[in-house]
C-alpha cells in the first residue's frame, strides 16, 4: 500500500509518498519552510493560509510523481491552537507550541486551581503545552475574540476539517488541551470547560489517532496531487507515532536526544507530577509521562561556536570534552536553561556562577557537561519512581556521542533506534 505521510513541524512541512509494508518512502522527500510570526520575543504563531500553502506545496511535489496512492496520514506537532469562526474561518493565528505569551495566563490560573487542573488533566498551567491556556491569554488581550469562535481545535483535527470535512481529536492531542480528563474520566471535562470559557460544542469527538477521519473532499484533493476519496488518518504527534513504530511497552524508556533532551516512559497508570508532562498515547491505549534535561547537544555546539571555534569538531568532541569530563571546577553552570524551561511557568534563562578572572574556557565547559550529567541523573530519578526500567531506546543522531557523556543506567540495556516522525505514519495504517 502506498500512502501521502505529511509531517507538519515549527517551521516545516514534510512530505513523502511511503511504503507502508517496507515503511521507506518511494521517491524524494519535500520540504517546504513556512514562516513563523514573532510580534514579540515570546510568540510563535502562523496564519493558517500560510501554512496551508506549505503543505499542498510539499505534498503536490512528490504526490504528481508516483502514482497509486491510497491514503493519506498526518503527523503535526502539537499542542497548536485553532480557533475557528461560524464559517470555518480562522478567527485567530495559530499559536504554536514555542509560544510563551500565556504566562501571566498560567501565573493567575496556578494561584486560582493550579493543584486541581494538575490532579484531573496531568499538568498545570504549562505555557505553551497546554492550548487552554493559550485561549485564556487570547480572551485577556481580546474579550471580544470569544464572540467569534465556534471551533476549537489542534492542528491535525483542522486538516481533517479541511481534507474531508470532519474535525477530530486524537488523545494525545486532547491531554494537552487542559479541558480533557486525563487522569480521569479521558473525556471532555465540564468543569475545565467552564473554568477555561471553551464551549464544549466547539470541541469535536476524540478519536484513535489511527482512525479514518474521512475521505479526501474533491476540492482540495487537486492541491494536494492526490485522487479524491482517499481515506485520511487523523494521526497523532511525533512521539506518539515514534514508540508506536519502535514497539516500545511499558518498562521500556525512550531518550529522544533533542534540545531539550526528552526521557519518555510509556504507562498504563499515570500519576500527577508537576516535574513531568502527562498525555494519553494518541495511538491504542496507555499513557505517557516525559520528562526533560534542558541541556542537549545543542548546547555543546553553541559553546564549541562561542569558545572553541579554533579546533574542528573531531577535536573537540574527541579530545577536548574528555579533558573537560575530568576537569574539576568551582564554575557552575545554573541555571542552565538555554532554551528556557518546559515545564516553568517562569521565563527561566541560563548562567554561569562563580566565575573569577582566573576562569577559562574548559570552566565553562566542565561546568556545562556537569550540570548535563546531574540534570540526566534527576530526570531518571523522577521517571524511575514509579517504573522499573527494561530497556532504553536512543534516539538522535548525536546518540552515540552522547553516550559516552551520561552516566551509566545500571546495566539496562540500551538500543539505537533511527524512527522518524514522517515515515511513522506508516504504523498509522497498520
Amino acid at each position: 500500500m502506498r500512502i501521502l505521510g505529511l509531517e507538519l513541524d515549527t517551521a516545516v512541512v514534510r512530505a513523502a509518498v511511503l511504503d507502508v509494508v517496507t515503511g521507506q518512502p518511494i521517491g524524494s522527500i519535500a520540504r517546504a519552510n513556512y514562516s513563523v510570526d514573532r510580534p514579540t520575543p515570546e510568540a510563535a504563531e502562523v496564519r493558517l493560509d500560510r501554512l496551508w500553502s506549505a503543505v499542498s506545496t510539499a505534498a503536490r511535489s512528490v504526490a504528481q510523481a508516483v502514482d497509486g496512492i491510497e491514503g493519506v496520514g498526518l503527523c503535526v506537532i502539537t499542542p497548536a491552537l485553532v480557533l475557528l469562526n461560524d464559517q470555518d474561518k480562522p478567527a485567530a493565528p495559530i499559536w504554536l507550541p514555542d509560544d510563551r505569551r500565556a504566562r501571566s495566563a498560567a501565573r493567575q490560573v496556578q494561584a486560582e486551581v493550579g493543584a486541581e487542573l494538575l490532579a484531573e488533566t496531568g499538568n498545570g498551567p504549562i505555557p505553551g503545552l497546554v492550548s487552554a491556556l493559550s485561549f485564556r491569554q487570547m480572551l485577556g488581550d481580546d474579550p471580544y475574540l470569544i464572540r467569534e469562535v465556534r471551533r476549537y481545535l489542534h492542528l491535525n483535527g483542522w486538516l481533517a476539517l479541511h481534507l474531508t470535512g470532519t474535525a477530530a481529536f486524537d488523545p494525545a492531542n486532547a491531554s494537552l488541551t487542559g479541558v480533557d480528563g486525563t487522569l480521569t474520566t479521558q473525556s471532555w471535562s465540564q468543569r475545565w470547560c467552564e473554568y477555561f470559557e471553551v464551549d464544549p460544542a466547539w470541541l469535536p469527538p476524540v478519536l484513535d489517532g489511527a482512525a479514518t477521519v474521512g475521505t479526501i473532499r474533491s476540492a482540495v484533493a487537486a492541491e494536494l496531487g492526490v485522487p479524491a476519496g482517499l481515506p485520511l488518518k487523523l494521526g497523532t504527534y511525533p512521539i506518539s507515532l515514534i514508540i508506536q513504530a519502535a514497539e516500545m511497552k511499558p518498562g521500556d524508556l525512550l531518550h529522544d536526544l533533542g534540545d531539550p533532551q526528552r526521557l519518555i516512559v510509556r504507562v498504563e497508570k499515570p500519576r500527577a507530577d508537576g516535574r513531568r508532562l502527562v498525555s494519553r498515547l494518541g495511538l491504542g491505549d496507555g499513557f505517557l509521562e516525559t520528562v526533560f534535561n534542558p541541556i542537549g547537544p545543542g548546547a555543546l555546539r553553541w559553546l564549541h561556536l562561542l569558545c572553541f571555534r579554533d579546533q574542528s569538531e573531531e577535536e573537540f568532541h574527541h579530545h577536548t570534552i574528555p579533558q573537560a569530563l575530568e576537569t574539576k571546577t568551582r564554575v557552575a553552570f545554573d541555571p542552565p536553561f538555554l532554551k528556557g524551561e518546559m515545564l516553568s511557568i517562569t521565563a527561566n534563562r541560563a548562567a554561569f556562577r562563580d566565575l573569577t578572572m582566573a576562569a577559562d574556557r574548559m570552566d565553562l565547559l566542565a561546568s556545562l557537561l556537569a550540570e548535563m550529567r546531574r540534570r540526566h541523573e534527576l530526570a531518571m530519578e523522577t521517571l524511575k519512581r514509579d517504573v522499573s526500567l527494561q530497556r532504553i531506546l536512543v534516539r538522535g543522531e548525536d546518540a552515540e556521542f552522547m553516550r559516552g557523556l551520561l552516566p551509566g543506567r545500571n546495566q539496562v540495556p540500551i538500543q539505537r533506534i533511527e524512527v522518524e516522525p514522517l515515515t511513522a505514519i506508516c504504523h498509522l495504517f497498520l
